[in-house]
């Protein structure tokens, strides 16, 4: 008999961490972060976890003997700082993790976990979070690539003696979704990660439910993340209705368009490229937007993502960062002691921006990368000015909404325009400032505030619809604040409860 232990996901919205046994098999469906734990805890920037004990002290991970890596290594300390290591690693007890997305509360707690317990994605999230390792270091998140075992749709995989796992794509805010169809010695099981049948890939949604609905589904484990709030009027119902809002707001302002949208959502990237060919405007990327969208099918075989955006689709703003006071250039001027503040292009970069520049590099061309042509790249007081003496011409899409306004906002001066809000309020799998310091600083610069997004998630009237049409014979609830929703439209709920197993 097939057991289900949830660590996360239980009334709250993300955080999904839950065990599959089967006899002597043990997988987990997701490992990602909860936002809820550490909210109660910690606080970005001063107060966050730098080490796998921080999170257990707080109960966010579960206690699980082979899971975690240098589990069963002890650290010994002398007065001095000398120190010593003793035992050993403990024997692998986890047979893999079924990964559905790369958003944290998903995705977030992977760089816990040993290194030789296979994880089982799709190839573009595998991509994904490669890319999002390059552009933010996160010590629970940052995961080894050599861990991935990438399935395509339809595949099956047999993992330990009693189960079978298939993997089909899904339409949701992150490229490269998954859901899974599994089968256990006697159960169909199925987890459908998050997803929605409104943006670009509904057809990929449509499929995945035509193919469980043939199944005799047992046990469906499924999102209900919109049944935790009230229909936002803000919320369009699909893409193609941000798209033609984007339009409308763009045509009837003057000024300065600006839209802020999360940094996973790469198809909001090519509604903002209809957007600004529609309108005659020049879309304007932040450069860890650009680098997700150039570097994605870099030197893949095969493309993961067809029609992707290219450079001749926009140009790149190159966040502003400060001539290093070590660099030669620096050290040369003659007020170097005042410390004056001086900006930088491609001298001193790191990382990311290290690769998208390094065919700018006079001194360190790399003639692999991506060539930018020149004038593509908006960087500096003068590029910045530019845009703000041509505000009519310009779409700025940014995924930092008050890094952006603050690089940009005139000292004693306005910024003439209008912003477009494009994530979900107030909440948000990747946000990473409040929304009420966004509003401060809309306000600040005396933007227009608008409104043009569409949920990552399944609606209430969709989600009914597909669980019709699935008809499991049990619905276990997830990635909810409010799963007693579930029972006003479905009379096979079972509830799980934290850390607690059920038998299915």
């Amino acid at each position: 008999m097939a057991k289900l232990t949830f660590y996360g996901g239980v009334n709250e919205i993300g955080g999904n961490k839950i065990l599959l046994e089967e006899g002597n098999t043990k997988i987990f469906l997701d490992f990602g972060m909860s936002f809820a734990s550490e909210g109660k805890y910690f606080e970005f920037p001063l107060l966050r976890p730098t080490n796998i004990d921080d999170l257990r002290k707080i109960s966010a991970i579960p206690e699980m003997e082979g899971l975690y890596k240098s589990a069963g290594i002890k650290v010994n300390y002398n007065s001095n700082g000398d120190f010593s290591v003793e035992g050993g690693p403990e024997g692998r007890k986890i047979d893999a993790i079924l990964l559905t997305h790369g958003h944290l509360d998903h995705s977030g707690y992977l760089g816990l976990i040993r290194p030789d317990i296979p994880i089982y994605s799709s190839r573009v999230t595998k991509k994904f979070l490669k890319l999002r390792g390059d552009m933010n270091k996160n010590w629970a998140a940052d995961v080894e690539q050599e861990s991935f075992n990438t399935l395509e749709v339809n595949e099956e995989i047999q993992i330990g003696k009693n189960i079978i796992v298939k993997r089909f794509d899904v339409d949701h805010s992150v490229v490269g979704a998954s859901a899974f169809l599994i089968q256990t010695q006697d159960k169909k099981i199925v987890y459908s990660g998050d997803f929605r049948f409104h943006g670009y890939r509904q057809k990929e949604t449509e499929y995945f439910m035509e193919e469980i609905a043939r199944e005799k589904i047992d046990v469906l484990i499924t999102e209900g993340t919109r049944l935790s709030r009230n229909e936002d009027t803000n919320v369009f119902e699909t893409e193609e209705d941000v798209f033609s809002a984007v339009c409308d707001f763009t045509r009837s302002e003057k000024g300065l368009v600006i839209y802020d949208a999360s940094p996973a959502d790469i198809d909001r990237v090519r509604t903002l490229v209809r957007a600004a060919k529609e309108t005659g405007r020049t879309l304007v990327l932040d450069d860890k937007k650009a680098y997700f969208i150039l570097y994605f099918n870099y030197k893949e075989q095969k493309k993961l993502i067809e029609d992707l955006p290219t450079i001749d689709d926009f140009q790149i703003y190159l966040w502003r960062e400060k001539l290093k006071k070590t660099s030669k250039k620096y050290s040369a001027l003659p007020f170097a002691f005042m410390n004056p503040f001086i900006e930088t292009f491609v001298h001193g970069r790191d990382g990311y921006q290290r690769i998208l520049l390094s065919a700018q590099d006079a001194e360190e061309k790399h003639p692999n990368a991506i060539k930018i042509p020149d004038g593509n790249i908006v960087w500096g007081p003068i590029g910045r000015d530019k845009i703000l003496k041509n505000p009519e011409k310009y779409i700025l899409y940014t995924s930092n909404g008050p890094l952006t306004l603050l690089q940009f906002l005139p000292i004693n001066g306005k910024i003439k325009g209008t912003y477009i809000y494009g994530k979900a309020e107030p909440f948000n799998e990747e946000m990473e400032f409040s929304y009420d310091k966004l509003v401060n600083w809309i306000n600040l610069t005396g933007l227009e505030m608008k409104y043009a997004h569409t949920s990552g998630h399944v609606s209430r009237k969709d989600l009914e619809e597909f669980i019709k049409n699935v008809n499991p014979k049990c619905v276990i609830p997830v990635h909810t604040e409010n799963a007693d929703v579930f029972g006003d439209f479905c009379t096979k709920v079972t509830h799980s409860i934290l850390r607690k197993t059920i038998e299915v």
